[in-house]
C-alpha cells in the first residue's frame, strides 16, 4: 500500500511538470517606454545651479478620486504623472513647484494637482 501511495504521488508530481509559456500584452521591443517617469529625476533649484541645463516647459500631473470607494488623491501619483509628461518632452529632470487640492473638480470627488518645470540636464 505504501508503494502504491509513493508511485501515485510521484506520478502526480511529474504530471504537473512541463514546459509552460508566459504570454503578456507587454511589447518587449517597446518595454523601456512603459515607465518613462523612471528616467526623470526630481531635483532642486540649487541642484540646477550646479549643472548645465536647459529649461523645456511647465508640466502638470493630477491625481483624481473618481468614486467614493477609491483611495483619495495622492501627491505621489500626481508627481509621477508630472514626471511622465516631462519624459514625453525629453526631460531628464523636474523641479516640483507646488501641489494643491483642486476645489470642486469636475469628474472627480477629489483632485490633487502638482506642477513643476521640466529640464534637460547635460551629464
Amino acid at each position: 500500500m505504501r508503494q502504491l501511495s509513493t508511485i501515485a504521488l510521484c506520478l502526480a508530481l511529474t504530471s504537473c511538470s512541463g514546459h509552460y509559456q508566459f504570454n503578456s500584452n507587454l511589447d518587449k521591443e517597446n518595454f523601456e517606454n512603459y515607465l518613462p517617469a523612471t528616467d526623470v529625476e526630481v531635483v532642486t533649484e540649487q541642484y540646477l545651479t550646479q549643472h548645465s541645463h536647459q529649461y523645456l516647459a511647465v508640466v502638470e500631473g493630477i491625481s483624481c478620486q473618481e468614486k467614493a470607494n477609491q483611495a483619495p488623491p495622492q501627491a505621489v501619483d500626481a508627481r509621477n504623472e508630472l514626471r511622465e509628461q516631462a519624459a514625453e518632452l525629453g526631460a531628464n529632470a523636474v523641479v516640483i513647484q507646488q501641489c494643491y487640492n483642486i476645489e470642486e473638480p469636475q469628474g472627480c470627488i477629489a483632485m490633487l494637482s502638482c506642477f513643476g518645470k521640466a529640464y534637460q540636464i547635460e551629464e
